[in-house]
């Protein structure tokens, strides 16, 4: 009888999720999550009349073993007569390419193929076996990167096209479930590699809360987060209707007052940034740090002023507006100056700038060797701020010219060595706080430790752009 009830609750699960005659992609790994999922969809299916594709990704991260797991999902679906889809992937290629861990990575690539499998065959739903101990990994994770309410509110049930029945559903069930129905699964070698966090916190971390703490921890963060997701789709509605009212927003640009934006609570002010920026069709999301950084750029009111943000945008204040727009745009385009942020720039590895005259790059390279090849270089350890700034040059400015005996005031050097006024106002610095790091085209800054100490550098470079180049 016990058993009877736990199949009907599983089942019910997903009934409560997807409505009858759904077309749904399933993702299938082979795990006993996953089977569990894939098997209550084809018990419901003439019931539901589900239209059902189940779909395998190989990451190539595991060999034979992973193989052998895609060889075993297509043989389920076979004896199943269910149709089948194995995309393989390369997620190892792929988080070098883009900087990102390996889990960050194969978990990008997996979305990104099911939502091809998904438009492919004209579904309208991408079902996975996420549950709730995943929902408390997540939490946790979430919670160690310093997370807001979105983060903390973990998966969410429904995702747009992504639906996920199994949030409240423990693992210990899904395997009971398997061993009720007399389906076999496969076990990932990977998933006790403490090398990877999840499995840290999975393995470690909830076992210790669990002895020491709450024997129910999981339920209590699963808990947690649906309770904190309710709250922040209850703030991120408040805000979507501030930013219809008082946003002005075309193809390239997101504009609002200064004054209002301010005078929102902090939890509506800093999403209906994040929603300028995200309007421009950037993705990912913008970085506690980031939003903090355009929240300071409008409390100090320095008019054209432009802070650098990721996807090719930047946020300006002026004179009382705030814009955030594509970097290339007219209304972007006007300020003189260029703000990025320092763990941006070690984290991407190079950022670029368009000039009026050419492209301007930064870089960060990681060596005690000084690398070779750049217009100028900086020891990283002796950038005294955490943003660097291309802009023209203000009132207290200190320059050390490399190769002289010390610093002295910028005004001072453009006075010994005889630069025009005018020049002096169109002269671009890259700056680091008041340390002029280099005279854009020209003169670079000495430091005045060794650079034997280093152990990474800033570069700068400029590439001109030829007479008759189409910008």
């Amino acid at each position: 009888m016990k058993e009877h009830r736990q199949i009907t609750e599983i089942l019910d699960q997903v009934e409560e999720h997807l409505p009858v005659g759904s077309k749904i992609i399933v993702a299938c790994s082979g795990g006993a999550d996953s089977i569990a999922l894939a098997d209550a969809l084809l018990l419901l299916q003439e019931k539901r009349k589900y239209q059902l594709v189940v779909c395998h990704v190989e990451h190539g991260l595991r060999g034979s073993e992973a193989l052998a797991d895609a060889d075993f999902v297509v043989e389920f679906c076979r004896m199943r007569q269910v149709a089948c889809e194995v995309l393989r992937v390369d997620a190892k290629k792929f988080a070098a390419e883009s900087k990102l861990s390996v889990e960050d990575a194969a978990r990008k690539l997996r979305y990104t193929v099911l939502f091809e499998i998904l438009s492919k065959h004209k579904s309208e739903y991408i079902v996975t076996a996420h549950h709730r101990d995943d929902q408390a990994e997540t939490l946790l994770l979430h919670l160690l990167r310093g997370s807001g309410a979105e983060g903390l509110g973990g998966m969410r049930c429904h995702n747009n096209s992504i639906v996920r029945p199994f949030l409240q559903v423990s693992r210990r069930m899904l395997e009971a479930y398997c061993a009720m129905r007399s389906l076999d699964y496969r076990t990932d070698s990977s998933n006790m590699d403490l090398y990877y966090t999840r499995n840290k916190v999975r393995h470690i971390l909830l076992p210790l809360l669990e002895r020491e703490f709450n024997p129910n921890i999981k339920q209590a963060l699963a808990q947690t987060a649906t309770l904190t997701a309710e709250d922040a789709d209850c703030l991120n509605e408040l805000a979507e209707e501030k930013f219809l009212q008082y946003v002005l927003q075309d193809d390239h640009s997101c504009s609002c007052d200064t004054a209002w934006l301010l005078s929102l609570p902090a939890a509506l002010c800093s999403r209906i940034i994040r929603m300028m920026w995200k309007k421009l069709g950037a993705a990912g999301l913008l970085t506690f740090q980031q939003t903090q950084q355009v929240i300071g750029l409008v409390h100090k009111g320095s008019s054209n002023k432009r802070l650098m943000l990721p996807g090719g945008t930047c946020a300006v204040y002026s004179y009382g507006k705030l814009t955030v727009a594509a970097a290339e745009t007219p209304s972007a385009i006007a300020a003189q100056n260029y703000v990025f942020d320092l763990a941006e720039l070690q984290k991407a590895g190079r950022l670029q700038v368009e000039l009026p005259n050419g492209i301007l790059s930064l870089g960060y390279f990681k060596g005690s060797a000084s690398p070779l090849g750049h217009a100028a270089i900086y020891p990283w350890h002796l950038l005294q701020d955490r943003q660097l700034e291309v802009r023209q040059r203000q009132d207290g400015d200190i320059f050390f010219p490399a190769g002289s005996l010390g610093s002295k005031k910028l005004k001072k050097y453009f006075n010994d060595i005889k630069v025009p006024p005018e020049q002096r106002k169109s002269q671009l610095l890259v700056t680091c706080g008041k340390q002029v790091l280099w005279l854009v085209g020209g003169k670079a800054a000495g430091w005045h430790e060794q650079e034997q100490g280093c152990e990474a550098w800033l570069t700068l470079d400029i590439k001109y752009f030829s007479l008759g180049d189409d910008k």
